[in-house]
């Protein structure tokens, strides 16, 4: 809204020149815009070597450019102009500020009465930017689902924050350069109308990005997200994310050149674990298919973030993470992953807690695991990059839900996997809404939580006459929403929807031989399909979740896209301006 730069870096070098003993420098300044108040008091108390207590040096700063815009509001250009145009639509506002409150009403106290519907300040936030919750309690504040909302930033700070919470966001930089993203950039807001505001544009699909200016506005409107043409279907209004296995990767590839406009993030899962000090590609994973795959990513601006999979022996890694030295050397070794290959951060899916060692074990892992979490999120993060991981439900209590929430940017759960032994439901709904339900009684920020989609499916044997050949299927085949049709029409079946379980069965009967042996198996399939994914992502939308995860891409097909088109088709439709 205002042009308030110059007056805080004015006063930034005039409190180190009268109670510091260090340098004040533009470097200095400029690393400061969109911060909360607070911290950037410590950064100067720090690096300006000031002796004062921390609210003194902000109470100071607010007296100093508070006094300035008393004189003069140097406001940007077109902003009151689209505020005002806002107004006259009934569209409602929100002011998103780092700035404490007594700072944000002499700038609001100069527009129109009822400009804003609701305000948000840097002293009124448990955490501020780059952290959502701005956002988030803006969007509550104004009765709106905040992937509902078009944010206004003008700093990496503020659009990191932004976009975080799910808002769709408009970048338009000052002082500092915002650099490219899955978001819209403009030069200015000179000329804009709320419709060129609104209008569909493929980047403004919302992403989370890991941390990072002076907040500006928060429109609650009915937002279209673009997609290439009509045809094609649209994105969700909930961020999307998939894992992109090794054995699928000449699927993944076709599906993220057709359908990445859809997808907020991607995770190459073909990195292992296998060592302190090792962390290497699957052997079976083609390099010029990865190779394709991340140039693929990053041309559509799509975050990378790969999947590190333990495949130790059962009790490895808990050893390793119990060992501070061995720890530590593990997380230098991720780092090194992510700075030498230039992802945007990590996915950590460590299985072998849960599913290989003995659950007595799990007392003694769980703060080991915290504090591998808690030192690996802090220098992803240093880095500028991010750190999600992949876990099973809150139930397996090992993995600290609510110990390790403050070091992580994402939770993705695993909900799935409701039948493994025996046949039945991979992901029933009522399971996954009891999932969701204890994973947000086990944090406090909603926004973290990623739901995990299902897109396949399992084929059971479930009796068997004669002897079988060697060649005869296995006791447990995997099937996907790509693999399923074909497997319909080659067995004559026809699959049963369950509205229940929000899951697709069919049974058959198959007879194998080799000339000498021969037998008949009865074989049960149970499989998510494409309506089903769709309601899955749609439960994570009504829960306000941080996004949901496809597994995974290259098991999906048309199908999966179209169904999550018309979720987003239909959720559009229900939302109104304002609402």
């Amino acid at each position: 809204m205002v042009d308030t730069e110059p007056y805080w870096i004015e006063c930034e070098h005039d409190l180190v020149r009268r109670h510091g003993n260090g340098m004040w420098t533009t470097d200095h300044a400029h690393a400061l815009v969109g911060f909360d108040l607070r911290d950037s008091a410590r950064y100067i108390a720090e690096h300006g070597q000031v002796n004062l207590a921390i609210d003194d040096i902000v109470h100071e700063l607010l007296d100093g450019v508070i006094a300035r815009v008393r004189k003069e509001i140097p406001w940007r250009p077109g902003a009151r102009e689209l505020l005002a145009a806002l107004n006259d639509q009934g569209i409602p506002c929100a002011l998103v500020t780092m700035s404490w409150r007594r700072f944000a009403e002499a700038v609001v106290s100069a527009l129109p009465a009822g400009s804003f519907q609701a305000i948000v300040c840097g002293d009124e936030v448990a955490r501020g930017k780059p952290h959502p919750d701005p956002f988030l309690d803006a969007a509550r504040a104004l009765g709106v689902d905040p992937q509902r909302c078009v944010a206004i930033e003008d700093s990496p700070t503020g659009v990191r924050s932004a976009v975080s919470a799910g808002c769709h966001v408009i970048a338009v930089p000052h002082v500092v350069a915002v650099p490219p993203g899955p978001y819209r950039i403009l030069e200015t807001l000179e000329g804009l109308s709320p419709e060129q505001l609104l209008a569909p544009s493929r980047n403004r699909r919302p992403i989370a990005l890991a941390a990072g200016a002076l907040g500006l506005l928060a429109v609650a409107v009915a937002a279209t997200v673009a997609w290439p043409s009509e045809s094609m279907p649209p994105p969700p209004d909930i961020p999307l994310d998939a894992w992109a296995p090794y054995w699928t990767l000449d699927n993944s590839v076709a599906s993220l050149a057709t359908y990445g406009y859809m997808l907020r993030q991607v995770s190459p899962f073909w990195y292992s674990a296998t060592g302190a000090n090792q962390v290497v590609p699957n052997g079976e994973a083609p390099q010029s298919l990865m190779t394709q795959f991340i140039d693929e990513a990053r041309r559509q601006n799509i975050t990378l973030i790969p999947s590190i999979v333990d495949e130790m022996p059962a009790g490895g890694m808990a050893a390793v993470l119990a060992d501070p030295t061995l720890r530590s050397q593990h997380v230098d070794t991720l780092i090194a992953l992510a700075q030498q290959a230039d992802f945007d951060g990590l996915d950590i899916d460590y299985e072998q807690f849960a599913f290989a060692d003995d659950r007595s074990t799990w007392a003694a892992t769980k703060p080991n695991w915290i504090a591998f979490i808690a030192e690996l999120g802090q220098r992803l993060h240093q880095d500028g990059r991010v750190l999600t991981v992949s876990v099973p439900p809150p139930s397996f209590g090992v993995y600290a839900y609510a110990e390790i929430e403050a070091h992580v940017d994402h939770i993705r759960i695993m909900a799935y996997d409701y039948s493994v032994a025996e046949p039945g439901p991979i992901a029933p709904l009522s399971y996954v809404q009891d999932v969701v339900d204890a994973a947000k009684q086990a944090t406090t920020d909603d926004s973290k939580l990623v739901l995990g989609i299902a897109l396949y499916g399992r084929n059971w044997l479930t009796n068997t006459s004669g002897i079988c050949p060697s060649d005869a299927a296995g006791a447990i085949e995997a099937v996907n929403q790509r693999t399923i049709d074909e497997l319909l029409v080659k067995r004559g079946a026809i699959a049963t929807r369950s509205a229940s379980t929000g899951e697709s069965t069919f049974t058959y009967d198959v007879e194998f031989t080799d000339g000498v042996n021969t037998c008949t198996q009865t074989r049960q399939v149970h499989y998510v399909d494409a309506v089903g994914a769709s309601e899955r992502i749609d439960l994570a939308r009504r829960a306000f979740l941080g996004g949901a995860s496809l597994w995974a891409l290259g098991f999906d097909d048309p199908a999966t896209w179209t169904a999550i088109g018309t979720l987003a088709r239909t959720s559009a439709a229900s939302t109104s301006v304002g609402n």
